[in-house]
């Protein structure tokens, strides 16, 4: 386990820094959004954008990272996602916005395709969850940070936009001392999409609704706390307790699925996101510390299900097509986060702020029903 962690730790630092400036980059967009009048639907699209762009990375990033490697790959990655957002700043328009945020969406794709298949290539099935766990926690611990980031800045100001291009650019750093330990250069073997499914229908289902599930809570989060009347401080307590919860529960549930099994464990988180949900409609109508502990639930039973799904996919690939698989899993992760925020915003519109949790429920409950016929 020791040996596992240190021929991965730069990747696992490089990601919670980019966690930190892309949660706050999320949430700092959403807010905005509001204060900009934005309606709901229009921040739906403006907010899918992101995972248009991003399901599209994976479809090159496997070539990309057989010729340049992973180190240069995951650099660029870097690089543009801090030119992007600040670019945010100065062209607050929702046409500017979502091709902004395609090109977001499409540069940090890149990067998590290289940062996974760099862990999934050197780490074993024994501790695979475990080891996945701990690159989960770091990003839910730097997306928790970021949302106390949120209301230090002024959202109107371009300070914040610049201050999370700065995180970006400041993630690269780790890496520098970790080439050594990268995996080579060998162009990836195909694997498509399809042949996910077909080894592993329940790991590729799952992570196409921890993609809608993630960015339901991601993009709306915020604008659910805004309409429900929470100010810019609250906002930010909300969001991290969002995250807190699945920082707090994703390595023991890493842990579970390695013990016991990672269907059972993706019923029971499942099951459990569709009670938490429930609770959050209802807390829609009382005191902001309901919503608090609905928040913190929802991030404990919905967080962990894209890992312990990546891990059970992983399972089943051969070391030779992991770089491919992780490039395939990050394609289905975006390709449910396109529907996430419309979703959210649809819902929003029809039915008010507790839309949000009607969304998530539904999520949660296809996510069990798949649990308990797919393998």
């Amino acid at each position: 386990m020791r040996a596992a962690v240190a021929s991965v730790w730069a990747v696992i630092l490089t990601i919670a820094f980019v966690q930190l400036a892309n949660g706050l980059q999320t949430s700092l967009l959403g807010v905005r959004a509001g204060i900009e009048n934005f309606p709901p639907w229009t921040i739906g699209l403006v907010m899918a954008s992101y995972y248009v762009g991003y399901s599209i990375a994976p479809l090159a990033s496997r070539q990309i990272i057989g010729r340049a490697g992973h180190v240069n790959t995951m650099a660029v990655g870097t690089l543009f996602a801090a030119i992007v957002i600040v670019a945010h700043a100065y062209l607050v328009a929702p046409l500017a916005w979502a091709a902004l945020r395609a090109v977001s969406g499409f540069a940090l794709s890149s990067l998590y395709v290289g940062a996974e298949s760099w862990i999934h290539d050197r780490v074993e099935n024994a501790n695979r969850g475990r080891v996945f766990s701990i690159y989960m926690v770091m990003q839910m611990v730097a997306m928790t940070a970021a949302q106390l980031l949120l209301s230090v800045g002024d959202p109107r100001a371009a300070v914040s936009f610049i201050f999370a291009g700065v995180l970006f650019a400041a993630s690269f750093v780790p890496l520098l001392y970790a080439r050594n330990f990268a995996p080579d250069r060998v162009p990836p073997a195909p694997f498509g999409v399809s042949k996910l499914f077909s080894v592993s229908p329940l790991g590729a289902i799952a992570t196409v609704l921890a993609g809608v599930s993630w960015s339901i809570v991601f993009t709306f989060g915020p604008v659910y706390a805004q309409r429900s009347g929470l100010d810019l401080f609250q906002v930010s307590i909300f969001m991290a307790l969002a995250m807190a919860g699945g920082a707090i529960v994703q390595f023991p549930m890493g842990w579970l699925s390695d013990a016991i099994g990672r269907r059972l464990i993706i019923a029971l988180i499942s099951a459990g996101g569709i009670a938490v949900s429930l609770v959050g409609i209802w807390a829609d109508a009382h005191s902001v510390l309901v919503k608090y502990v609905a928040s913190f639930f929802v991030g404990a039973l919905i967080f962990p299900l894209y890992g312990i799904s990546a891990a059970h996919t992983n399972d089943t690939v051969s070391p030779q097509n992991r770089v491919s698989a992780a490039a395939g899993l990050v394609l289905l992760f975006g390709f449910g986060s396109i529907f996430g925020p419309l979703a959210s915003g649809g819902a929003i519109s029809a039915l008010g702020a507790s839309g949000y949790f009607v969304v998530l429920a539904a999520t949660m409950t296809v996510s069990l029903a798949a649990a308990a016929v797919a393998r």
